[in-house]
């Protein structure tokens, strides 16, 4: 049987694509928000908070349906194996023991797969809703600043300021239009994403039940270093990232924020354009994120270790705990 996983690698233009445009919005939006006002603004707010790569989310999917299809087929290979055996070459305790361990072990594999598949289709679910979004905010936020250019000349000479007003009122009421939209799309991220989350907890609890009772236990105290580090991680950058967000109200406060909007979407613009040049490698000489493992503008400050195929040494400053890196499978003794 085959799942039909597609290439991992057929989403690699796609991921270019959005790598420039996500980016690009962030920078185009920070001058309308400062000159149209409140949509603008909540505009602003809502591209900084959605900025991602639906490309690569998509990869990563096809990656874990790749990895379904793999253990799916495993799983079969074992299955038709034990069922081709001649039941009069070899029969006894022993041979329903092995017929049985291999049950369980097939059970095991499907079981995996079945998560794998939960997780990848998920992955391309939210994925499908957040190309929309940014597709969204990317041209609405494309036509405002264009329309910003415009008003700000026209503003300028008494001659031309009944235009600069038509310009500015046009484009409050393509804000407002806007807005309404991307607000639309957000509710259905935040519930579709909190939906899905919750559907990948169920599957990975089912999961590790089943394979509990087919004797592949897994220890709950082995998985608290890594959850806890990964959550403390997870929940700082979300902080900052907040601490950070333009006003989502409706006036501006301050200007930071929509300056913070703009200058991180130029830096990941700049990274991007490199990693897109460069086929995805990192030059630690020209990118924070390869020399120190961390990744400023993007406000995460914990260095990681990665250690690049080929070589023993490990890039990034962090000192990796025992339970960091475990490559050494683990088969419970048998």
């Amino acid at each position: 049987m085959s799942i039909g996983a597609p290439d991992p690698k057929s989403f690699q233009g796609m991921m270019d694509a959005f790598a420039i445009v996500a980016p690009t919005a962030a920078v185009e939006i920070v001058l309308p928000a400062f000159t149209f006002g409140p949509s603008c603004t909540q505009i602003a707010r809502i591209v900084y908070m959605n900025q991602c790569n639906p490309g690569q989310i998509m990869m990563v999917g096809a990656y874990w349906l790749q990895l379904a299809e793999k253990y799916i087929k495993a799983g079969q290979g074992l299955d038709d194996e034990v069922s081709a055996m001649d039941s009069e070459m070899w029969e006894g305790e022993d041979c329903e023991a092995f017929v049985d361990q291999s049950g369980r072990v097939t059970m095991q594999l499907f079981t995996i797969g079945a998560f794998a598949l939960e997780v990848g289709l998920s992955l391309f679910t939210i994925a499908a809703l957040l190309v929309v979004m940014v597709t969204a905010y990317a041209a609405l936020a494309t036509c405002l600043m264009a329309m910003a250019l415009v008003y700000w000349p026209l503003q300028a000479f008494p001659l031309t300021a009944a235009a600069a007003v038509a310009v500015r009122t046009a484009a409050m009421t393509i804000a407002a239009t806007g807005l309404g939209i991307l607000q639309t799309l957000d509710t259905a991220l935040t519930g579709l994403g909190n939906g899905l989350a919750a559907f990948i907890g169920g599957g990975m609890t089912g999961s590790w039940a089943v394979l509990a009772t087919q004797g592949n236990v897994v220890n709950p105290v082995d998985m608290v270093g890594p959850t806890a580090f990964n959550m403390m991680n997870g929940l700082a950058q979300l902080a900052l990232r907040n601490a950070a967000a333009p006003s989502g109200g409706r006036h501006v406060a301050g200007g930071l924020g929509h300056l913070f909007v703009g200058g991180q979407g130029a830096y990941n613009l700049g990274l991007n354009a490199n990693d897109i040049a460069g086929d995805g490698d990192l030059n630690g000489a020209e990118d924070p994120r390869g020399k120190y493992g961390i990744d400023p503008g993007n406000l995460d400050f914990i260095p990681y270790v990665d250690t690049p195929e080929g070589q023993d040494e490990p890039t990034g400053t962090w000192e990796k705990p025992g339970w960091a890196d475990d490559t050494t499978a683990d088969w419970g003794g048998k």
